[in-house]
């Protein structure tokens, strides 16, 4: 927690301001308590008198003042030089100067040729959209983004599944828990509801839910846990599938619900079969009865919740990972009926009727636009963004010539750097909307300079879309919002702007309609002549919310909006036929590839597994550069003392690590937490290979060692991001 700022005070003469705010570091939305000093934000604490978050806020978000008054955080836009370096440009001009740039190229060669990508720093609130509508305008579909980095089988999984048409049970008195490869009490998102994380698993706990954790690592919520599972890495699928197994052939599962409300029930317990407990586990090396009791705790529990992390989707065939995870929590009939209570009905949503029915699957991928590389295309998380450097470097129609960035950083967040950086230095125009001279920044032709968080209106609609969506594991565990106004203003003398600006002044230049739509589905064209004050698009934006955001407006601590009177779950209605789906053909077809098998002999040349992990003072690649609370800005490899003896290494000494596709540069730390012969390692970090000699400073490019060919989701496209094959061997010092 923070500090407590209790009053204005004198600081040396000057006037301090206590103000509220919203953070926006992630998702998780804490509440903030700032101190402002002549202007200048100072520090920033937790808001005890939040009824949510009671005062918890994290490392990252307390460090807003380093990144917000950082020396290095660009105060005006740059242009590239002939020379290849950068000189100021006032943004009029240079949106003067894209325009013109990007109308040539569409006439030239077609919509398809501008692609838009958003990262995790875009947490402002109308700039997805104002984008997205820019896209529209000009005829692109090309939308990549973090969702299809980071966890994309989710929503393709969703859509394979189908959707029930009231919350899952997920945060209302779960009374088990089944956690695989995420560590909320370190990322404080996902896994545990937002709040604060560490008092809410403590009650649960207390109260005598079952946690269960499946991860290769014993983590910090593993520590926690009821039962852990710690498997070789790779193994989250056969493992998924014996817990089915387990829980169809006992009985174990809601016959009532699945009868009523599911399809394929029989085929689903036919794909699980081969994978019998005892085999799995030793493949996976963990005891079968721990398996076995785990399967069985859970189901027998009748209330609970499965969620996956960023690891297992990096492992392999995300999608069929999370597919499975859903299909536990539909045998178990993990999902509200009707006649009970809904605790999250939506704030800044619009107001729905929430019924005990099921919607059917719909298209999940390979619909509308396609891909140029691999048969992929679009699918229900976005256009794959392990494609794009190569939409860029594939010469042909419809090839992607025009970039524009916002919030993202793809050279330290894609796998293959090299080709990442290859394919931004070919692109005809790249527009970076960065605050600092990131990794991706560096090889842009413009860079606009943006506001940040705390000089701009923040809200939690965001943050409420996985709740809205139903998705289990993230979001708010009640009816609960939060508004605040700029807390600073940009710097003087300076010429930010909201990121969102460009895509309208964009607009403005090439005569194009912007139309967005609101909270209530309302399709509202844009005054294209003046462009709208930032708090008359969020209030646009907000329109048909079931409360309104003026009311929001009135409890600067946030607060809770609960439905007067409570809202119930309705019937199904008469003649109803959808129903959700757990034996998606696809799906069934490529779990036979994971039964079981004699395992071939290990191969020798590359005999660790990289595993990726979080740690607590940065985010993704948004912030690493700046590591908060004084934390280094680099990313140790960790492995065990057994391990690091065996290679003849201490911590702190300089390694290379090698696999199939690269090598990189990196020093060594201990982590007695991690199995023998898996190393694990923080992304997002460091630059192209010139910089290796930084890696003390800068952190090593774990994207290097990875390919985006040699293995790849076939429906997300995403690649091998972790259990990746790689070998050690130490650097001798100079």
């Amino acid at each position: 927690m923070g500090p407590d700022f209790s009053r204005d005070g004198d600081m040396e003469g000057s006037v301090a301001q206590q103000r509220f705010s919203v953070c926006r570091v992630c998702n998780k939305g804490c509440p903030l308590v700032a101190e402002v000093v002549d202007g200048r934000l100072v520090t920033i604490g937790g808001d005890r008198d939040n009824p949510l978050y009671v005062g918890y806020t994290c490392l990252k978000g307390r460090a807003m003042p380093e990144y917000l008054n950082s020396p290095d955080r660009l105060l005006h836009s740059l242009k590239r030089t002939p020379d290849g370096g950068f000189e100021p440009i006032p943004f009029e001009r240079a949106l003067d100067e894209i325009a013109v740039r990007l109308q040539a190229i569409v006439e030239e060669s077609g919509p398809r040729a501008m692609a838009t990508y958003y990262g995790t720093q875009m947490q402002n609130i109308p700039v997805q959209p104002v984008m997205y509508a820019f896209a529209d305008a000009i005829g692109s579909r090309m939308n990549f983004g973090a969702l299809s980095v980071d966890k994309p089988g989710r929503p393709i999984a969703w859509a394979m599944l189908g959707r029930w048409q009231a919350p899952h049970q997920c945060f209302s008195d779960p009374r088990a828990i089944m956690m695989l490869g995420i560590n909320p009490l370190v990322t404080g998102l996902g896994g545990l509801p937002n709040g604060h994380p560490g008092n809410w698993l403590a009650q649960r706990l207390h109260s005598g839910t079952q946690l269960i954790v499946i991860d290769p690592r014993r983590s910090d919520i593993a520590k926690r846990a009821t039962i852990h599972l710690q498997p070789r890495p790779g193994h989250d699928i056969p493992i998924l599938a014996a817990m089915l197994h387990v829980i169809l052939h006992e009985g174990l599962y809601d016959k009532a619900f699945t009868d009523e409300d599911v399809r394929n029930v029989d085929a689903l317990a036919a794909a699980v079969r081969p994978f019998d407990a005892r085999a799995v586990a030793e493949h996976a090396g963990i005891e079968a009865d721990d398996l076995v009791r785990a399967a069985r705790v859970f189901a027998r529990a009748g209330r609970g919740y499965v969620v996956a992390g960023t690891g297992p989707h990096f492992a392999g065939h995300g999608t069929l990972m999370e597919y499975l995870a859903l299909c536990i929590d539909t045998v178990c009939g993990h999902w509200l009926r009707e006649g009970e209570q809904v605790d999250v009905l939506g704030v800044l949503a619009a107001p729905k009727v929430p019924k005990a029915q099921a919607v059917d699957p719909v298209p999940a991928y390979g619909f509308s636009e396609p891909s140029r590389v691999r048969g992929l295309g679009l699918t229900s998380a976005g256009m794959p963004s392990a494609t794009l450097a190569e939409e860029i470097l594939l010469d042909g129609p419809g090839r992607v010539r025009a970039l524009f960035n916002c919030g993202g950083n793809p050279v330290a967040a894609f796998p293959d750097q090299s080709q990442t950086i290859a394919a931004m230095r070919h692109l005809d125009l790249l527009v970076q909307i960065d605050p600092f001279l990131s990794q991706t920044a560096v090889l842009a032709d413009y860079v606009i300079a943006p506001r940040m968080s705390p000089e701009m209106a923040g809200h939690t609609q965001k943050i409420e879309g996985a709740s809205r969506h139903y998705a289990t594991g993230y979001g708010f565990p009640a009816d609960y919002a939060q508004y605040s106004e700029p807390i600073v203003e940009p710097p003087a003398g300076s010429e930010v702007v909201e990121d969102w600006e460009v895509f309208y002044g964009l607009a403005q230049r090439l005569g194009l309609q912007l139309v967005l739509t609101t909270i209530g589905g309302q399709k509202v064209p844009l005054d294209m002549q003046t462009a709208p004050l930032p708090d008359e698009l969020v209030t646009l934006l907000s329109r048909g919310s079931r409360v309104p955001l003026d009311e929001i407006k009135r409890h600067p601590h946030g607060a809770f909006f609960p439905a007067d009177p409570p809202v119930v779950v309705a019937p199904k209605e008469p003649g109803w036929t959808g129903r959700l789906d757990v034996g998606n053909t696809d799906m069934l077809r490529d779990l036979a590839a994971h039964v079981p098998s004699p395992d071939e002999p290990a191969d020798p040349t590359y005999p660790f597994r990289l595993l990726n992990r979080r740690m607590m003072h940065v985010v993704n690649s948004s912030y690493n550069a700046r590591g908060a609370a004084g934390h280094p800005n680099v990313n140790p490899a960790f492995l065990n003392t057994t391990d690091l003896a065996a290679l003849g290494l201490a911590a702190g000494d300089l390694v290379e690590l090698e696999s199939p596709h690269g090598v990189i540069r990196s020093i060594v730390d201990v982590d007695d937490e991690l199995r023998n012969g898996t190393v694990s390692m923080m992304f997002g970090f460091g630059g192209p290979p010139e910089d290796d000699v930084r890696v003390r400073e800068i952190g090593s490019s774990v994207a290097r060692l990875l390919s985006t060919t040699d293995f790849y989701d076939p429906y997300s496209g995403q690649p091998l991001m972790s259990n990746v094959p790689i070998r050690i061997r130490a650097v001798a010092p100079t």
